[in-house]
């Protein structure tokens, strides 16, 4: 598979099931966010083929595609605004009852209550810890349900008991959605159904735990 000119993944080939968790691993550089871009349609690529539900992706709207996506990445994204327009992303029927769930479940609750103005807390992302900023893009893609959720290193820079509040919580996504994890941590890969281990732009190994 390979977009531009550039060929970075190569003979790769491997199924994710519907409903399952599985966990991209591997070092640094090797491919991982590279193929959930691919994934997202967020880099066109020449050769290869990707099936959603036995359908090519290319023949899928990309629209459609990243509407049935929920992506945490990295770097999570904020809008110089409240921190409920930051979680809700204008989808008006995500009500604060909601938010202030999904909050307590996962252990930001403490942290909202810090805000002076609560949810209407006019934020920027230089005012907010990294573990922060993941908290409010799990709060986002939580509520904003998907087909598809994507997790880029989840649980990276925060402590150990909220990480278990998370993986519980991904565990319960998982029974409604198809959940994908690029992780180091070892709790997060051995929690998966499948582990897929990708080394210079290949598959290295592809491990199924059911």
């Amino acid at each position: 598979m390979q977009y531009g000119d550039n060929k970075v993944l190569k003979d790769i080939s491997f199924i994710i099931k519907e409903g399952s968790k599985v966990t991209i691993a591997g070092k640094t550089g090797v491919g991982k966010t590279t193929m959930m871009n691919i994934l997202m349609r967020l880099y066109p690529f020449q050769k290869g083929r990707i099936l959603i539900g036995g359908k090519e992706i290319t023949k899928i709207r990309i629209r459609d595609v990243r509407k049935n996506i929920s992506y945490i990445s990295q770097t999570p994204y904020i809008l110089e605004d409240t921190l409920k327009n930051n979680i809700i992303l204008g989808e008006d029927t995500i009500t604060e009852e909601q938010i202030r769930s999904v909050a307590k479940e996962i252990g930001f609750e403490n942290t909202l209550s810090q805000f002076k103005n609560g949810l209407e807390e006019k934020i920027t992302k230089s005012k907010l810890s990294y573990g922060q900023l993941q908290m409010i893009a799990f709060l986002r893609a939580i509520l904003h349900k998907a087909n598809i959720y994507i997790f880029d290193e989840p649980t990276s820079n925060i402590d150990l008991k909220t990480e278990d509040r998370i993986q519980k919580l991904i565990d319960r996504i998982t029974k409604e959605s198809t959940v994908i994890i690029i992780a180091h941590r070892k709790s997060t890969i051995e929690s998966s159904d499948k582990i897929i281990y990708l080394k210079d732009g290949k598959v290295d190994m592809i491990k199924n735990k059911c």
